[in-house]
């Protein structure tokens, strides 16, 4: 199941849920039990190891030189 995170529109509680996207709609504050809510997109960021690199090997900086 997928993970969401929202802030409730009424009293700014942020939260995170596991649930399908089904039953996003339901979803309820866990503080004020309000359905207003807003969802809240993070940054992620991955980094891929192995297979082929235009890295000249040079920069130092990346786990792929050495």
């Amino acid at each position: 199941m997928p993970t969401y995170t929202f802030r409730c529109k009424e009293c700014g509680e942020e939260y995170t849920v596991f649930t399908s996207y089904s039953k996003v709609e339901e979803v309820r504050c866990p503080r004020c039990s309000s359905k207003e809510k807003e969802r809240v997109y993070r940054k992620v960021s991955f980094s891929v190891q192995g297979g082929s690199s235009s890295c000249g090997g040079n920069c130092s900086g990346c786990s792929g030189c050495g």
